[in-house]
């Protein structure tokens, strides 16, 4: 089934000028370790530690570390960029959940080629990483033929947000042969949000080393054809190896690229653009995955719980369009990395804020608040956040929180330091959080207008903290901003206090 919700904006906008009495106790912020979570804004201007850029198959690798995000593209036509975590492993036994923002912009109309965000074993030597086949391809499948180039070594899944429509097809010319969409059509060939499976491991010279086969097709969508269109979605059969073709009507049309000339910075822009994946082990092998995309504020499902198994049929595109089973076991860990490619067509290429978490962390929401100067005013900013309990079924709420479990960050996502009182100040002011009532409050310092800022995490396990595994570091939300907007305009003539009981609760991931 295909979801769609609306994000609410209208986040709480509250006057709150009673003050709490906080329970007094140090909170020590301890750093993250390795594996899960894992949060990188990529907006320093500076190549983190754990990011590798890998090798192209012949182009220099264009991806730049920006003050915007990571550039993997520029505007240019035939160039690819590519980055993988080398030095950031995630263990596979429980799933693995991730979110980026994204903006494909800047270029040609009709633009290409896309980005390709992918999961690779996290066996594979650091040395021996590599990107797949430039254009089309987007850094992930092979090539063989007059311009034959390796697929992404250790590959088992990559997902396209293909603009131009070629990480789908199959391809049957002198200069390329690849497998891909047999037996149908999509109804729009571009801007498609394309899932593809794992290497192979055929050894069939001249060309069918490893490397050169498999990456099999698993799920395209064609967002920007209209709802009622036939063969809007098409999904590999992996018992038969065959493409069967969906509607998809409740699907909101849409483009995978933002377009325009700029960044869209916020879902306030209907450029702005997010991704969130989801791989939940299945009883019998292998994942469910689930693939959101947010264009402006409304989020949707475009690929909902497709089982990928641990053995997949498909057609390889040879003179006899054979079907072959693929070991589709997914590795002990893995990497992340992400590609983009130009080619006839082009467009700038660009990621940012990238967090990774288990599935069922606990989820967390922006939140937007109202202040006047000099005078503290008090929150509840948890009201929209919530975390798992149970397994069987697993529920979601927030009385799950463990309001001991809370973090400040700074605006980068970074913990800050040596908390004490659960009281931190900075140059906008001081916050203050209870630890007892998961309340927040903000004393603006004098002379301070403007919005101030400030980030934070959080773990379930019960409102006692002891419920495992949602207890476990593994399990700790992503960041979440607040945001307090003060202004003297912010009817600071009339103390008052709002309830936000009733604000919308934050959308299941």
């Amino acid at each position: 089934m295909i979801k769609n919700t609306r994000i609410n904006r209208n986040k709480r906008l509250l006057f709150i000028f009673s003050s709490f009495i906080f329970s007094q106790g140090i909170q020590a912020q301890n750093q993250q370790g390795t594996g899960y979570p894992y949060f990188v804004n990529f907006t320093q201007g500076l190549q983190p530690q754990e990011a590798y850029k890998v090798t192209t198959s012949g182009v220099q690798n264009d991806a730049t570390f920006t003050t915007e995000g990571l550039r993997l593209t520029r505007n240019i036509n035939t160039i690819s960029g590519g980055v993988i975590l080398a030095d950031r492993i995630f263990t596979s036994d429980q799933g693995i959940k991730f979110e980026f923002e994204y903006a494909i912009y800047g270029g040609d109309p009709n633009g290409g080629d896309g980005i390709s965000i992918f999961l690779v074993d996290g066996s594979i030597p650091k040395d021996q990483l590599n990107l797949g086949s430039i254009g089309g391809g987007l850094g992930y499948t092979f090539i063989r033929g007059n311009a034959s180039a390796e697929g992404l070594r250790g590959a088992y899944l990559g997902i396209g947000l293909d603009e131009f429509g070629n990480f789908k097809n199959t391809f049957n010319q002198p200069d390329r042969i690849r497998n891909g969409l047999f037996g149908l059509s999509l109804a729009d060939g571009r801007s498609n949000v394309t899932l593809r499976g794992k290497r192979g491991n055929q050894y069939l010279p001249p060309y069918e080393l490893p490397g050169y086969n498999g990456y099999p097709l698993l799920y395209s969508t064609a967002t920007n054809a209209a709802p009622s269109s036939n063969n809007r979605s098409a999904y590999l059969d992996v018992l038969t190896g065959k493409y069967i073709g969906i509607k998809n009507p409740n699907l909101k049309q849409f483009t995978v690229e933002s377009g325009g000339n700029t960044i869209p910075q916020n879902d306030t822009d209907v450029r702005f653009r997010k991704a969130y994946i989801k791989l939940v082990p299945n009883p019998s092998g292998g994942y469910n995955v689930t693939l959101e995309i947010q264009h402006g504020n409304v989020r949707e499902t475009v690929i909902d719980n497709y089982y990928y198994p641990t053995t997949v049929k498909y057609t390889e595109n040879t003179l006899s369009q054979e079907v072959r089973t693929l070991d589709t076991s997914p590795p002990a860990t893995f990497r992340i990395g992400f590609a983009a490619s130009t080619g006839a067509a082009k467009n700038i290429h660009l990621l940012k804020n990238l967090g990774v978490t288990r599935p069922y962390a606990a989820e967390v929401t922006d939140d937007l608040f109202a202040g006047c100067p000099g005078i503290k005013s008090t929150y509840s900013p948890l009201l929209n956040d919530a975390a798992y309990s149970g397994q069987n079924p697993r529920t979601l709420s927030y009385n799950n929180l463990d309001f001991n479990s809370f973090r400040f960050l700074d605006i980068n996502g970074s913990v800050i330091p040596n908390i004490v009182n659960g009281t931190y100040t900075s140059n906008e002011g001081t916050w203050v959080y209870s630890y007892s009532t998961g309340r927040l409050s903000f004393k603006p310092a004098t002379g301070f207008n403007g919005t101030a800022q400030i980030k934070y995490d959080i773990k379930g396990g019960g409102s006692n903290g002891t419920e495992a595994p949602y207890n476990l570091e593994e399990y700790r939300s992503m960041p979440a901003l607040v945001q307090v907007n003060i202004s003297s305009s912010n009817n600071c003539s009339k103390a008052c206090v709002i309830s936000n009981k009733n604000v919308t609760q934050k959308i299941t991931r």
